[in-house]
């Protein structure tokens, strides 16, 4: 239909109903009868049960509804998180005013950081949680009357992909460890040392004390802590076959005197993981590598451990995985890479 913005003026040449119509309008004037138009359409879409505000809706109506036993506790968790940052953008609009168009500005503002206490851009996951969300209060809002449809019915997710495919080149890996020498007294080094050279999840690495060095076997012992699993396995890592890294790591720890845990505050209780991640953040922003989470270091211990061409159960038992998928990705995405550009090489 338009064809370019000219002193102002918005040219238009498009046919309606076989004739041809050319001119210009103002762009005021065009704006106006873009947005007079979403309104109307907006106004269309209250229901019977007259006006309210998202804030309002979301905690009179949507998390009552969806508190325990109607959902488990940690989906109640996360949608109550979720909708703290939705109502910072939404709180005090109509829900029958709210379009496709300010589901976009606020993805984007998620994205960027805007909506963030520390202005900190949002993954991709997180977004779609919190999108997921409204478009789950969008649909209550209309089973209660207050909408005669989802505006928002139908809009796409952010993409996502796998993140074994976030994992640290030895260079990258040098400048991080490098800069968190001089990090608080190079406090956390042996920390993210210790998860690189094991593959150890952050919950298993604050998990390991006394006791689970055996110098006598050359083995270390890792607790396999998935939230999904009742059950915790153990896993054996031997010390001699990951190389010269791991063993001048184990050689400069020293658990704490009382607790017993490797890393430990000094009252002896292990270190909290979210301190762990702030950390991780600093770090990594400091030597631009922000796209990286403290997890991608297990995804760097799997795939450094593929190039040196060890045998796939060697590496399941290693990491602990139950998934021989997952296992797999980490050994086929390997043989583009050669054994020397290994860590453990």
């Amino acid at each position: 239909m338009g064809k370019k913005v000219i002193a102002g003026q918005y040219e238009v040449d498009f046919t309606y109903k076989g004739q041809r119509i050319r001119g210009t309008i103002p762009c005021e004037t065009l704006v106006a009868l873009i947005t007079g138009v979403q309104a109307g359409q907006a106004m269309a879409n209250l229901g019977g049960q007259g006006v309210i505000v998202f804030s309002k809706f979301v905690d009179e109506f949507y998390l009552p509804r969806h508190a325990k036993p109607n959902k488990k506790p940690s989906a109640y968790a996360s949608d109550a998180w979720s909708s703290v940052c939705l109502k910072k953008f939404f709180g005090e609009k109509p829900v029958h005013l709210i379009t496709r168009t300010m589901r976009e500005e606020f993805k984007q503002q998620r994205l960027s950081g805007k909506l963030s206490a520390k202005t900190r851009p949002c993954a991709n996951n997180t977004v779609n949680r919190e999108l997921s969300c409204l478009n789950q209060i969008m649909e209550y809002a209309q089973e209660m009357g207050f909408l005669q449809e989802n505006p928002l019915d139908g809009m796409k997710r952010l993409p996502t992909g796998h993140r074994e495919q976030y994992w640290l080149t030895r260079e990258q890996l040098d400048t991080l460890l490098e800069a968190a020498k001089t990090y608080e007294g190079g406090r956390y080094l042996e920390f993210l040392e210790f998860v690189t050279y094991t593959g150890a999840r952050l919950n298993e690495a604050l998990a390991f004390k006394r006791g689970d060095i055996d110098y006598a076997r050359q083995e270390i012992r890792l607790p396999t802590l998935k939230k999904r699993k009742r059950r915790n396995a153990e896993r054996f890592l031997s010390i001699k076959s990951i190389g010269p890294r791991l063993e001048g790591v184990l050689q400069r720890l020293k658990p704490h005197s009382a607790s017993g845990y490797y890393f430990a505050t000094r009252s002896g209780t292990p270190l909290q993981g979210r301190y762990v991640d702030e950390m991780f953040a600093i770090l990594r922003r400091k030597v631009g590598l922000d796209k990286f989470h403290i997890h991608d270091l297990r995804h760097t211990f799997a795939m450094h451990r593929a190039m040196t061409r060890i045998t796939f159960r060697q590496l399941q038992v290693e990491l602990g995985h139950s998934s021989p998928q997952s296992v797999q990705a980490y050994l086929d995405q390997a043989e583009r890479f050669d054994p020397e550009q290994s860590i453990f090489y």
